[in-house]
């Protein structure tokens, strides 16, 4: 059990290294939740990783039940072992892109999801919103934490060169280390205890590049509208990340 709780600890810092926001933005979704669903919502974390966000979740609001959906078998190893005494998580194994993904349930309050979503290409995002218009209740929300850039404009240029600067002046952790994206799953995929997980990676050819081109926060909206969520809007951004919020 010490064991899965260091490695989930271990990708908790390199996220917090490559996001420091990450806890501000965490905070907020279980304050939504809370105030929008109640103290026992049913809750779908798409793209969840091992659970960190499934985990605080289920400490903010007791009650709640949590499904975390991922498809990373290395990721799915740590969170099922490191949070097996949180019986309110449970995990699936399971593509956001898939057409099937309505099988995991119906009658959701809420679905969140951070830094995740912007893997997906414009054609899957609207698959997965049509997927969870079906799997949400009247009236429940979705919750997106993530880097939802607008499509162009001065606007966009003058946030664009805010942000660069940013992270320029941000310290950047060592790329060998345990606290950068690489040096992480160096790591991970040379220990033992993950080796058929990491071999189940590799044969799903399962890897991320560590940056993407997102899609413009104005295709989220109307993939959202058209889908079927009645309210779109924004619940908190910093430049270009952003909470976006939607409601069934």
């Amino acid at each position: 059990m010490a064991r899965w709780a260091r490695w989930l600890g271990s990708w908790e810092a390199q996220q917090q290294a490559l996001l420091p926001r990450r806890e501000e933005r965490f905070s907020l979704i279980c304050a939504a939740l809370a105030t929008g669903c109640g103290t026992s919502p049913r809750v779908l974390d798409l793209g969840s990783g091992p659970g960190s966000l499934a985990l605080r979740v289920v400490r903010c609001l007791p009650g709640s039940e949590v499904v975390a959906v991922d498809r990373d078998p290395v990721l799915l190893e740590i969170g099922r072992r490191a949070l097996v005494r949180r019986p309110q998580v449970s995990f699936a194994d399971r593509d956001l892109a898939d057409p099937l993904l309505p099988e995991l349930g119906s009658g959701f309050d809420a679905a969140v999801s951070s830094t995740a979503l912007h893997w997906l290409d414009e054609a899957a995002l609207a698959r997965l919103y049509r997927s969870l218009a079906l799997m949400l209740r009247p009236g429940g929300i979705f919750l997106n934490a993530d880097h939802l850039p607008r499509s162009g404009g001065a606007i966009e240029e003058l946030v664009g060169e805010l942000e660069k600067g940013a992270e320029e002046g941000r310290p950047q952790p060592a790329p060998s280390g345990a606290r950068s994206w690489d040096g992480w799953w160096a790591i991970a995929e040379s220990a033992a205890e993950l080796s058929e997980a990491v071999a189940e990676r590799r044969r799903r050819e399962h890897h991320h590049p560590q940056r993407s081109v997102p899609v413009p926060l104005e295709h989220h909206r109307q993939a959202l509208r058209d889908a079927g969520f009645a309210e779109v809007g924004c619940l908190w951004q910093h430049l270009n990340d952003r909470i976006l919020v939607a409601v069934r």
